[in-house]
């Protein structure tokens, strides 16, 4: 028997999203896969993923925290404001805009 999505009540094909309304029950970033409680949520809370672009056109982007601008989600480095979104020595992720320093490895993020 086929799981029906609690949003429209349509047979629920995929594991992801649902194909007739488009609301995400799991992170499709086969890195993170994060459930998704919130109905509307646009953006995955763990690895940012914006949910809309990843479902029409299979692309994987994130926003920067900083700049606002999109950004892929394997970069580790925003290429417009010099973000980083994980530590380059350690991988640790950078939580704050304001954050000088790795808190594990203690590698310089300016």
């Amino acid at each position: 028997m086929m799981e029906k999505c609690p949003e429209c009540k349509q047979p629920q094909k995929g594991k992801y999203w649902c194909k007739s309304c488009k609301r995400v029950f799991r992170c499709p970033n086969p890195q993170c896969g994060a459930p998704v409680t919130k109905a509307g949520a646009e953006i995955c809370s763990r690895c940012g993923l914006i949910f809309e672009d990843y479902i029409v056109r299979r692309k994987m982007y994130r926003r920067c925290p900083k700049c606002k601008k999109k950004q892929g989600l394997a970069e580790s480095q925003c290429c417009f404001c010099n973000y980083w979104f994980m530590c380059p020595t350690c991988g640790h992720r950078v939580v704050s805009t304001s954050m000088l320093s790795c808190p594990r490895c203690a590698t310089r993020l300016r």
